[in-house]
């Protein structure tokens, strides 16, 4: 949306599915990413969540409904998780998956 800062856009409550495919390939996009370079790189291997939102989903306004979406294909996977200090890291399961994709 033209005039529209990343963080004043809607997500599309109205389609759930569309919204959950893309917030979650998306999430998973960027983890890997992150994984590899820190394959590489070194550094810290667990990020800031909201960075992580940054980058790969500002089209998404972050609350309520996205961090069910979020929450829900956490446990339904198990490739990630996210600690107190809402900093998100792969899993060895996403870590795995992450090289299955490459």
């Amino acid at each position: 949306m033209a005039g529209l800062d990343d963080r004043e856009r809607p997500v599309i409550i109205d389609d759930r599915e569309r919204d959950r495919d893309v917030i979650i390939n998306n999430l998973m996009d960027e983890l890997c990413k992150r994984q590899h370079n820190f394959d590489r790189n070194g550094g810290d291997e667990r990020w800031s969540f909201d960075d992580v939102w940054q980058s790969k989903l500002s089209a998404f306004q972050r609350g309520e409904y996205t961090n069910e979406i979020v929450e829900q294909y956490r446990k339904e996977s198990g490739y990630f998780d996210i600690d107190a200090n809402d900093r998100i890291a792969l899993t060895e399961r996403g870590k795995g998956h992450c090289r299955a994709g490459q």
